[in-house]
């Protein structure tokens, strides 16, 4: 096919999403063996955009051609039929079944009389990860791999055939540069091979690295594509959000008091040993590590949410044993945890219910619940955190990932915890959102509370923190005052530990 020739071509695409938001005229076009990266801020129809493309939903109008023929998927499997492979911001992967199993559903080696070839899948699995530097155990079953882990995972699969259209949906969110460095390995790999890939992504220093072609999605139409060279980080801020940003990371004047939580000789599984770190009164203490370092353990060890750890907590001095984040919860510890779609949005229920769920008891009265004050503060924390365009009575299932987690954000606030242990707070979000985060951050801190975030994106680690720790095979290093620490630094502590 002519280099020149697209390989997908988009017309006029609409779809209605709700009462209030549509796709309206979307018209793109793909090119084999390019990046093309879409990006816009938190519901502007990114991930729905994706889905049209892949079948996973049909658009109410416009019309669709891949490879020069008429495209009109009727589901997902028609889409992979045809050659397009859609990988999501939650990917899907078979719980029960090994690294090795997952990377090749659907594709199995076979004997000659037609059984699974466990042997050489093995072989090939083994192979192929370490082609991608993905260290990764192949038997080992996917529910005991991490996020970050499983996001890699998932990417692989797209070497495993040759696909025509390969669409990524916020792939980089929770990686740390090292594992984003092999995700970008393998992109090259299938831009080399030919395949076009269709890349959503917020991370504004990727999208000037890999893309070929941007194209900026604002309220549901594109507003703009551009080719490589031509856009900058100030550009795209200002295509994006129509704002321009003079300071993305707040300041504020809370001085470090005294010590609030104190973590002595925490020991967690096999892979946390001896973890020692105090966060004081009014201060963002950041801990990050790459992948697999145990990051996201830590977090929940905190919060006594794995059975079978050992150590001491002192709050405020006093020593405390949580068993379960219930617990802690009670004590003002609140964990925001990682992975929003299972351990945090309450799937079918409604934005009230979300948003409240965790303050309920402060809105209880003898005859019942105080609806007017309930509904006054959730718009009060919605708009405090960015979520606009909300009805108390919205379903977040249909939200977009990145406003899903501005509603686990939002309950958490209204809680008015003491301590909150953000895991991964703005994974999938917006650089505008990520701003109105990082201020409710600031306001904690200036307020006499602690955060403690743990963050694979060392921008955020440094913009934020007042102090850093560095995770690195289950050790802790550190803690590094803000001034003293670079992205260089932390990464040669988290890649050799010295």
């Amino acid at each position: 096919m002519n280099v020149q020739e697209p390989l997908f071509v988009v017309e006029g695409l609409s779809k209605k999403i709700n009462e209030d938001f549509s796709l309206r005229e979307l018209s793109l076009s793909l090119y084999p063996g390019s990046v093309h990266v879409l990006v816009g801020e938190n519901g502007s129809g990114k991930t729905k955009f994706l889905h049209l493309l892949c079948g996973i939903e049909r658009p109410d109008s416009g019309s669709m051609r891949f490879c020069n023929r008429p495209y009109a998927p009727r589901d997902i499997t028609d889409a992979r039929k045809a050659g397009i492979l859609f990988i999501g911001q939650d990917v899907q992967l078979f719980e029960n079944l090994s690294v090795a199993e997952n990377l090749f559903f659907d594709n199995y080696p076979r004997t000659l009389l037609g059984a699974i070839d466990i042997p050489r899948m093995i072989q090939q699995a083994r192979r192929l990860l370490k082609e991608l530097s993905i260290d990764l155990d192949v038997n080992v079953p996917v529910r005991k791999l991490g996020y970050a882990q499983r996001q890699l995972l998932a990417a692989a699969r797209s070497c495993v055939k040759a696909w025509k259209l390969v669409a990524f949906d916020e792939p980089s969110a929770a990686l740390a540069e090292p594992e984003r460095a092999i995700l970008f390995t393998i992109i090259k790999r299938l831009t080399q091979q030919g395949t076009s890939v269709l890349y959503v992504s917020h991370r504004i220093d990727e999208i000037c690295r890999i893309g070929d072609y941007v194209s900026i999605i604002r309220q549901g139409r594109l507003i703009d594509t551009r080719s490589r060279g031509t856009v900058n980080e100030s550009v795209l801020v200002h295509l994006l959000t129509g704002k321009i940003f003079t300071e993305r990371y707040p300041r504020y004047k809370q001085g470090r008091g005294a010590p609030l939580l104190e973590v002595q000789n925490l020991s967690c599984g096999a892979l946390l040993k001896n973890i020692s770190f105090t966060v004081h009164v009014g201060e963002i203490l950041g801990i990050t590590g790459l992948m697999g370092s145990g990051r996201t353990l830590l977090a929940h060890c905190l919060v006594g949410d794995v059975p079978g750890s050992s150590g001491r907590l002192l709050l405020s001095g006093q020593e405390v044993h949580f068993s379960s984040p219930e617990e802690a919860l009670q004590y003002g510890v609140a964990l925001i945890p990682e992975d929003r779609n299972e351990n945090a949005i309450l799937h079918h229920q409604d934005l009230t219910l979300n948003m409240t769920i965790a303050a309920l008891p402060q809105y209880q009265t003898v005859t019942g619940l105080h609806n007017a004050t309930l509904y006054k503060n959730i718009k009060k924390y919605a708009e405090r955190i960015g979520l606009r365009s909300i009805k108390p009575e919205d379903i977040p299932d249909t939200y977009s990932g990145g406003n899903q987690q501005k509603v686990t954000l939002a309950r958490w606030i209204a809680k008015r915890a003491r301590i909150y242990i953000m895991d991964e707070p703005t994974r999938g979000i917006d650089v505008s959102s990520k701003v109105d985060i990082y201020n409710v951050m600031a306001d904690i801190a200036a307020k006499g509370g602690a955060i403690i975030l743990f963050s694979s994106d060392l921008e955020e680690i440094l913009g934020m923190c007042d102090r850093i720790l560095i995770l690195t095979e289950g050790r802790m290093i550190g803690p590094i005052p803000k001034e003293e620490a670079s992205q260089e630094m932390i990464l040669r502590l988290a890649t050799s530990g010295t």
